[in-house]
This record gives C-alpha cells, sequence and structure tokens, in this order.
C-alpha cells in the first residue's frame, strides 16, 4: 500500500522553541539509592547528556512539595533536604553539557494565613545567585491534584498570587529578573474541574508565567498493555488535549507561549517492560509530531534517568526513546510545514500512517531548504510506501529507519538504524547514526510497525531557505 504526501514548502505553519525536546528529572531522586548512580562525573553521563542538547532541564515533580534546601554541608538525605553539594552538582553538570535548569520550588511551605511561605525559596535563590548559576523556576506540581498526595486542596486564585510574589520576588533583585517561571503545571485536562481551575490561575496569576504548563500521560504504568502504544484512539487523545488547553489560554493570553511542562508515554513511573523498550516509541515520536503541529512550544520528557520511562537506565546504558531522540535532536528543526496525506487505502480517522515534516536543524549537516520528514507506522503487516510530492520525486533522500533488534519484539531494548543495532562506541563517544541514501526514482519503504527519519537535502524549500 502507498500513502502520498503533499508539502506546502512555502510557509512555515508555525516555529517551536529551539529547546523543543527537552527533559527532566524527578527531584524525588535526590532521596533515593538511584541518585547516587547518577555520576555528574561520569564521561558517559556527560556524553549521553550532550547528545539531547540544547535542552530546558526540569528538576521536578510529585517530590518538589516536600523538598526543602539545606545549607548544612551533610551529604545524607534527611527528611528530603537538598544539600548544597546537591544543588551545585546539578547546576555545575547542566551547565558543562548545554542543558538550562528549570527547578520546581516546594509549594506546601505555607504560612498560617495558607500563603506561601518563600523563606526557603529565597535562601536557595540567595546561594544561586552567589554561585552564578543561571536557574528558572517553577513553585508546586500538579497543584490541582494536591488530595491525592497530601490531602489538601489549594486554590487557583490562592496558587495564582503565589505565583505573583514569587514573580515579585525575582523581579527585586536585579541578577534574578531574567529568570524565566513557568506554570501551573496541572494535569488531567479536559476534566471539568481541571480546566476551571487553570482558567482561574490564569485569571488571578497577573501574567507572570513565561508559559502555561501543563502534565500529560496516555495510560496507566501499572495496567498500560502493548497494543496501547500503538493504538491510533490512544494516540489521537492528545490532539483534544492540546486543543482543550490552548483554547483556555487564547481567552487570557492570546499567542502566549504553552509547554508540556511534564509528559511521557505511562503514567507512575513507566510501564514495566514496555515504556522502556522500542514500542515507547510510537507515542513518543507522534507526540513530538502532534505537538509541533498543535502549538506546544516545549515537550518535556519524564524522565532522562531512573523509571521505567527514563531515555537512559540505571546503568547509564541508553534505550530506544534515547537514539529517538537524538536522531530528533539532529535532524528535526523549529519550523514545521504543513503536510497532507493521501491514503486511501484505510479510514482517515484511524490514521495508522502518520507523517510530520519540518524544515531540517539549522545546525545540522544538511544545507540550508532542507526538510526532514518524520513517519510511523501502525500497520502490523503490511509495507507502506511513502509517495513524495512531485517535486521532490528525482531527488535523493537521506533514510533514517528505526526498527527493534528482534524484527518481531516490539518489546526490545535495542533498536537497529537501518538494519544496524545502534550502541554507544565507548563511554566518550555516540555512534554516527549514518543513514542510507536512497536515490532518485528509488522507493521509501516504511516497513509495519517501524518509524523513519527522512531528509531531503536539496529541497529547497523557500520557508527553509
Amino acid at each position: 500500500m502507498g500513502v502520498s504526501i503533499d508539502i506546502d514548502t512555502k510557509t512555515v505553519v508555525r516555529e517551536t522553541d529551539t529547546k523543543f525536546l527537552s527533559i527532566a528529572l524527578d527531584s524525588g531522586l535526590i532521596k533515593e539509592d538511584a541518585w547516587r548512580k547518577f555520576d555528574f562525573t561520569s564521561a558517559r553521563l556527560k556524553t549521553l547528556a550532550k547528545g539531547v542538547s540544547p535542552c530546558y532541564f526540569r528538576v521536578g515533580g510529585t517530590s518538589q512539595d516536600f523538598l526543602i534546601f539545606n545549607m548544612s554541608e551533610n551529604s545524607h538525605f534527611t527528611n528530603f533536604t537538598m544539600t548544597v553539594q546537591d544543588w551545585n552538582n546539578i547546576n555545575e553538570f547542566a551547565s558543562e553539557v548545554g542543558w538550562n535548569v528549570i527547578f520546581g520550588l516546594n509549594v506546601l511551605l505555607r504560612h498560617g494565613n495558607d500563603s506561601w511561605d518563600s523563606s526557603n525559596a529565597m535562601e536557595l535563590m540567595k546561594y544561586t545567585v552567589e554561585k552564578g548559576y543561571s536557574v528558572n523556576w517553577e513553585l508546586g506540581n500538579e497543584p490541582n491534584s494536591l488530595n491525592r498526595t497530601v490531602g489538601r486542596t489549594l486554590d487557583a486564585s490562592v496558587l495564582a498570587q503565589d505565583f505573583v510574589t514569587l514573580r515579585n520576588i525575582l523581579n527585586s533583585h536585579e541578577e534574578l529578573r531574567h529568570n524565566l517561571l513557568f506554570g501551573p503545571d496541572i494535569n488531567a485536562v479536559g476534566k471539568k474541574k481541571t480546566d476551571k481551575y487553570i482558567d482561574s490561575f490564569l485569571q488571578f496569576s497577573n501574567n507572570v508565567t513565561n508559559a502555561t504548563t501543563w502534565h500529560q500521560y496516555y495510560v496507566d504504568g501499572k495496567t498500560a498493555k502493548v497494543d496501547d502504544f500503538i493504538n491510533p484512539n490512544i494516540l489521537n487523545k492528545l490532539i483534544g488535549e492540546i486543543q482543550r488547553v490552548n483554547e483556555i489560554v487564547d481567552e487570557h493570553r492570546p499567542g502566549s507561549s504553552v509547554w508540556l511542562g511534564e509528559t511521557s508515554s505511562a503514567y507512575g513511573g513507566g510501564a514495566p517492560k514496555l515504556s522502556d523498550t522500542f514500542v515507547a516509541g510510537f507515542m513518543w515520536l507522534d507526540k513530538l509530531g502532534i505537538s509541533s503541529l498543535y502549538g506546544i512550544d516545549v515537550v518535556i520528557r519524564q524522565t532522562f534517568f531512573h523509571g521505567h520511562y527514563a531515555l537512559i537506565d540505571d546503568d547509564l546504558n541508553p534505550l530506544p526513546d534515547y537514539w529517538l531522540s537524538v536522531l530528533y535532536k539532529r535532524l528535526v528543526g523549529s519550523k514545521v510545514l504543513s503536510i497532507t496525506l493521501h491514503d486511501n487505502s484505510v479510514n482517515s480517522k484511524t490514521m495508522r500512517v502518520r507523517v510530520y515534516a519540518h524544515c531540517s536543524v539549522k545546525s545540522s549537516d544538511y544545507p540550508h531548504g532542507s526538510i526532514t520528514i518524520y513517519a510511523l507506522s501502525l500497520h502490523t503487516k503490511h509495507d507502506t510506501e511513502i509517495i513524495l510530492p512531485n517535486a521532490f520525486s528525482e531527488l535523493s533522500v537521506d533514510e533514517y529507519l528505526l526498527t527493534p533488534r528482534d524484527r518481531h519484539n516490539l518489546t526490545a531494548r535495542i533498536v537497529d538504524l537501518n538494519g544496524v543495532a545502534v550502541r554507544m562506541i565507548n563511554n566518550h563517544t555516540l555512534p554516527d547514526l549514518s543513514p542510507r541514501h536512497i536515490h532518485r526514482g528509488e522507493n521509501l519503504i516504511l516497513p509495519p510497525l517501524s518509524f523513519a527519519f527522512y531528509v531531503i537535502p536539496n529541497a529547497m524549500a523557500m520557508a527553509c531557505l
């Protein structure tokens, strides 16, 4: 079967942040043994981190609302405190690998009148300024769901005032006023209470945030199945959720930035033996495509390290989604192009072949005017021919085809690029990730249950020049 595509090469639909694909670490790591495995001095870890640079580096999550900065030099984890050494490690590592820190502050430190107690945050900021670190901030994690974690509620209007307080603190210090502030990091978009919460927050927060952030997961990690990861109906849910958030934001702050501030395949730490395998790539790549097309400026992947949804495992071995992310970083630029699919063989609503197009990365080895197409096939049995527009039919194409190491095992933890297993060369070096050169007139064949990037170096797309 075949899918023909049309690409508008003259117009940029929209443009994402240059750090569109970003990553996170859960702040709860600081109180866990796994924190010791995240060796900030490791050459291997630094190499892996640089592979997804530049990006925002969010340190946050549920545990951030139980974290207190402790100026003591004590390196032990007592009552979940973050020490000076922890903070130094985070910032110095981020600076070296090209990551831009976003730190989630504890919103549950409250005064008797239920206003936010900023004293611990100010202690952290004072030390941050003394060290010359560049940090951006969040306040609270999923505040609309605090009942689930602490059995209390935090009204959206109260949270909004807390953000105003934080912004005023930042503005009052010359060294901090250029720090960015993001929030409210709500979850469960689409539920009436959630939508009302974000609406109220935006109404009362006086435009103090630099982007509106929300969290999204497709399924429950405890009950997820392989088929969920390749189910187009589950993948399509994201479109409606993005549209709903954008609708609310546009009512209060038209044209302002919206981020997926925390996201992955399955919540609850991910789905064991699924979120850390090849099959997770369908959700991840499609999420990047949908988000870039429908108005999300930054997507922060939960998480870089630790948990079933991590990009690297606890022994610092890269997982399939890591290699997918590296290729995305190297090939896919911030300018999004309009693409139309013509596929008469299946119900268009099923969308089992999903294709996205961007200008190629400016810093890549490809010349200006190049186009990067990325596609995924949810078909289980047959190949799909990707038929390019007539204007490109005589041009050569570079193919980066990703399949599981064991072709019939979607839960493989090793990924093949053009039929060759992808592995680090040594602790200091990532593989070349070289393409297969498809000469003019040769068909682009996407196997069942696979995904690929196709770069057209000589496209001379006006929108990309």
